[in-house]
């Protein structure tokens, strides 16, 4: 045998072998009885692990993932890294036929283009009925574990009552100079920003500004609250409303507005087709959008559960299109980074 056939030959028994798991598991993915979780235990001993990729910061997970430990003595395997390196290890794995990881959890946009790739499975859990309905999507490949609500983040003993921003068009004013700042990657928020202004008076209008008085451009969210915190930083424009919940609750001197429109987006989690645990990946599923929704709504995240409902339509939300960005994603990035350092696009 050819050193090529050996490998083709090896190659179909992986693969043989993960249809086989799904083969001797048929039930737990359409089973909803009484006794699911009881199923889903069992089948999960047997199996020993779920292997977890995720996006979400290391304290969140580690807690959840003890939590899930402790409750049914099943081991979270987890890999931790950025949105893109999240969705870069499970298609390359996927494609070279490395069927590793059970669950993937990720921003909207990113679940979105693994189940364009056909990577997801769709799962009928009984959890999904306590989501806000308005925001789970029809094909079930994933669903929304947080809502991201963009705000205006300030630090209230710098900038005074009376100049809170009221509208976009505020921030035009020379009182802002050198007083603002952005997240560097937040091309999904300006897609839907600039769609919902009608087009090029978006981008026109945020470009004005960075023009007009500068934007500080920062890499990650935690980092630019922290300097908004520290008064370096007055007002970012791009900042999710639970960091700052979570900041004044420890004293921070931060606070924010919701200048319309106001952008929002999901995380998701779904579970890979071939999944080589599927019992685990299924508990570990149901124990995110059930006990996991409650964790992180103890830790002032605003949850896709519907006991949040009320708070996210408070801030009359424009969802960002998951399928609409990622069409043209390349060309909202050349243009958002061209905008918020005040040129024109490419």
């Amino acid at each position: 045998m050819t050193r090529r056939a050996l490998i083709a030959a090896l190659f179909a028994l992986l693969i043989a072998g993960a249809d086989l798991v799904f083969a001797q598991a048929p039930d737990a993915f359409s089973y909803s009885g009484p006794d699911r979780e009881r199923r889903l235990l069992a089948g999960a001993r047997g199996e020993g692990v779920v292997n977890f990729y995720t996006s979400m910061n290391e304290y969140d997970v580690r807690a959840l993932a003890a939590a899930f430990e402790k409750k049914y003595g099943i081991r979270v395997a987890i890999w931790r890294s950025g949105k893109n390196k999240v969705l870069q290890r499970t298609l390359a794995e996927a494609q070279a036929g490395r069927n590793e990881v059970d669950v993937v959890h990720n921003p909207a946009p990113e679940m979105e283009a693994l189940r364009q790739e056909g990577q997801l499975r769709a799962i009928r859990s009984p959890h999904t009925a306590e989501l806000i309905a308005a925001i789970v999507p029809s094909h079930g490949g994933w669903v929304p574990l947080r809502v991201y609500v963009f705000v205006q983040a300030y630090n209230t003993q710098v900038v005074k009552p009376a100049d809170v921003p009221r509208r976009w068009e505020d921030l035009l004013d020379s009182r802002w100079k050198g007083k603002l700042g952005i997240e560097a990657k937040e091309q999904e928020w300006f897609a839907a920003f600039v769609q919902h202004q009608g087009g090029e008076r978006g981008t026109r209008l945020l470009r004005d500004i960075a023009s007009t008085n500068g934007l500080s451009v920062r890499s990650g969210n935690s980092l630019l609250l922290n300097m908004v915190a520290s008064g370096e930083v007055p007002m970012a424009l791009t900042m999710y409303s639970y960091l700052v919940d979570q900041a004044k609750k420890k004293g921070a001197p931060v606070d924010y507005v919701a200048l319309q429109p106001t952008i929002a987006y999901t995380d998701g989690i779904g579970i890979m087709q071939r999944a080589p645990h599927p019992h685990a990946a299924l508990l570990f599923y149901d124990f995110m959008l059930s006990d996991g929704e409650s964790m992180m709504k103890e830790q002032r995240q605003l949850t896709a559960h519907r006991r949040d409902e009320a708070t996210v339509l408070a801030f009359a939300p424009v969802y960002i299109d998951p399928v609409k960005v990622l069409v043209d994603y390349d060309k909202w990035t050349r243009a958002y980074e061209a905008a918020i350092h005040g040129r024109h696009s490419p």
